[in-house]
């Protein structure tokens, strides 16, 4: 039964090569709820990209405007690795600060959280869209299935390179998040 159980899920479950991201580099928005760990995993991706192509190959962006010291704790982890964050307070700004950073090898934008039904969720999206970003969206492993799916239904589209599963260390188990990737055929990083 095991054996079966793994080679099932291997079968369905799309999985990325443990560095694909910071190999194959691009621009990426880290997406999902509130408290989520998107700012965490920014840093763990920017670490991982510093170390193997130097902080000069690397940008970070922060677009959250709103939480109090969203900018602070990615401006600390920036300055750990020699990376300055830039903020984009708008999409125009956003747009404009992409096409700037086009000689880097990654550049990771920390979005702020949103809830899957908060009104500003659309228009974050379009000026992420809009930048040339793709999306990594990041579930909470420990979440309801209905609630993850509610999640990928509201930040899901046609840029989203995959999804990362976060506080998987606190998640009783990991059936729910794992059905909800393979049910919308979402490429599992890390």
């Amino acid at each position: 039964i095991q054996r079966w159980l793994h080679d099932t899920l291997a079968a369905r479950l799309p999985l990325e090569s443990a560095e694909a991201i910071v190999d194959r580099g691009g621009i990426y928005a880290l997406v999902g709820a509130t408290g989520v760990g998107k700012t965490t995993t920014i840093a763990k991706l920017a670490a991982r990209c510093a170390m193997r192509f130097g902080a000069s190959r690397l940008a970070l962006v922060t677009t959250d405007g709103y939480r109090v010291g969203a900018h602070d704790q990615l401006r600390t982890f920036g300055k750990l690795l020699g990376v300055p964050v830039q903020t984009a307070q708008d999409p125009t700004a956003l747009a404009s600060l992409i096409a700037s950073l086009a000689d880097k090898h990654l550049v990771l934008i920390d979005t702020m959280g949103l809830g899957q039904r908060d009104a500003r969720l659309a228009e974050c999206l379009a000026a992420l869209d809009a930048a040339g970003a793709r999306r990594l969206l990041l579930l909470n492993a420990g979440a309801q299935g209905e609630t993850l799916d509610d999640v990928v239904r509201a930040y899901a589209g046609e840029r989203t390179a995959g999804c990362i599963l976060t506080k998987v260390d606190e998640a009783v188990k990991l059936g729910p998040a794992l059905d909800c990737a393979i049910r919308h055929g979402l490429a599992l990083h890390y």
